[in-house]
């Protein structure tokens, strides 16, 4: 996969969080966030020194059993601790490298360290990243968090199967920690409980609305009529896909492999803007749909280009093509 404008985000430090469409925004800097998933795309594709710098930026923003969340353009540490789910992030990332056998004595070595404090994680998407990583390394490990992850869904309501009075982003991660950790383990209560998260979140996804993500100008909040649009990113949509591939290679029903098709055509313009999502040539792919800010966003697309969607969208991209997860 030729990925010109992904590359470009690079120097030997890390990735740019931001750019404008057509080079990196330094004064916004780099995140953590970004490390750890440009990690897992980077070692997919077999990038070598992509993957050693972003390895090298994890260790780098390391404190204790803490991380700082970001460094400035002067790469000068700062926002400590990093959230929840950014440590989270870390465990999947070494978690992944370690089964590749990347840097897998210090990848492992991570990961151990940091058991006590992914016990105690709250955030339930942090609890989801900290599985995938877990399972990867320690079953036991990843005993415990999936046990904490689906204690968040006992005695939920059908009519609301969520754990939080407001869906917001990234909810995918969840049902898809679930289903990875039936797939490796061959649980069938893990997998029961996350095909029923994934079709409660399909169905929020698609209620009176062109399938997409929850836009974050309004989220959906309890008892909303519907899901907000405004504001789709690109990260919802590769979630999407990872959890219902995952239910796919579990059920090995046709039907649940329609779905990583029908969520990869947000891509390609089945979306309220009515755009492609990405430049064919580059691969560039665009931060959002923002209908509601004419005077920022082009035709409903913001066109600043940054590390998460190009991440998020190589990543989607890798696994329609592999048929596969991580």
């Amino acid at each position: 996969m030729i990925t010109p404008y992904f590359d470009s985000l690079f120097d030997d430090f890390g990735i740019w969080q931001h750019a404008d469409g057509e080079k990196p925004l330094p004064e916004h800097g780099y995140a953590l966030d970004d490390a750890t998933r440009g990690l897992l795309i980077c070692l997919a594709l077999g990038r070598s020194q992509q993957s050693n710098t972003l390895f090298n930026y994890i260790l780098q923003s390391r404190k204790g059993d803490e991380f700082y969340g970001f460094y400035n353009a002067e790469r000068k540490p700062i926002q400590f601790p990093a959230s929840e789910d950014a440590k989270g992030q870390v465990a999947w990332a070494m978690g992944y490298a370690s089964s590749l056998n990347f840097k897998k004595i210090q990848a492992q070595h991570i990961i151990g360290s940091l058991r006590q404090s992914l016990l105690s994680l709250q955030s339930v998407r942090g609890l989801a990243y900290a599985l995938l990583g877990a399972i990867y390394y320690d079953r036991t490990l990843a005993l415990a968090l999936q046990r904490s992850l689906a204690g968040r869904f006992h005695n939920l309501k059908d009519a609301w199967f969520w754990p939080e009075n407001v869906m917001t982003y990234a909810n995918g991660i969840i049902p898809y920690a679930l289903l990875r950790y039936a797939l490796v383990f061959g649980d069938k209560p893990s997998e029961q409980l996350g095909r029923k998260i994934l079709t409660f979140i399909e169905k929020q996804c698609v209620h009176e609305r062109l399938r997409g993500p929850i836009g974050y100008e309004g989220w959906y909040k309890q008892g909303d009529p519907k899901a907000a649009d405004d504001g789709q990113q690109a990260i919802d949509v590769t979630y999407m896909i990872f959890a219902w591939m995952c239910a796919w290679q579990l059920s090995h029903n046709k039907n649940d492999l329609r779905y990583p098709t029908l969520w990869m055509l947000w891509f390609e313009g089945e979306n309220i803007a009515n755009r492609k999502m990405y430049e064919q040539k580059t691969l560039k792919a665009f931060d959002g749909i923002h209908l509601n800010n004419p005077n920022h966003h082009k035709q409903g697309v913001n066109y600043h280009s940054g590390a998460e969607s190009n991440i998020c969208f190589l990543l989607a991209r890798y696994l329609i093509t592999a048929q596969s997860t991580l």
